[in-house]
């Protein structure tokens, strides 16, 4: 019995080692919150590239001029420093790529996307997001 046992405890651990280790988050598109008032909604697409991250902000109806954006460091709720900056939004779209970086160490740290009215008016926030996974990838 206790051969059988221990068979059966090899076999698990040995099944353990040959699982697959969990995949890298090749695609993350958030949804881009107004805030203040501004009705600016749209969504961030985070792809994962070779040794980089591809940031696509897309705000429907978006205002031509430029509009800075960035990553922070913290929530929506609590916006801290930045920690990377993107190209400004004009027209409501903006892609940056990001080199050094991966998806999920975005996703393993507290970070937010966010976009500023204008660059005459950087303290005034218009869109948000937390990067997270969606609760259904979760």
């Amino acid at each position: 019995m206790k051969t059988v046992i221990a068979l059966l405890a090899c076999f698990g651990l040995g099944a353990a080692y040959l699982a697959p280790a969990a995949a890298a988050t090749s695609t993350l598109t958030l949804k881009l919150s107004a805030q203040n008032g501004s009705g600016e909604n749209g969504t961030a697409t985070l792809t994962q590239a070779d040794g980089a991250v591809n940031v696509v902000i897309a705000i429907p109806n978006g205002p031509a001029g430029p509009q800075p954006a960035h990553i922070h460091d913290g929530t929506c709720a609590g916006i801290l420093g930045v920690a990377y900056g993107l190209t400004s939004l004009a027209n409501g779209n903006s892609t940056t790529v990001i080199k050094g970086i991966t998806i999920d160490q975005l996703l393993a740290g507290k970070y937010a996307i966010n976009v500023h009215k204008s660059t005459d008016n950087m303290g005034n926030y218009v869109a948000c997001a937390n990067i997270v996974k969606p609760a259904s990838s979760m």
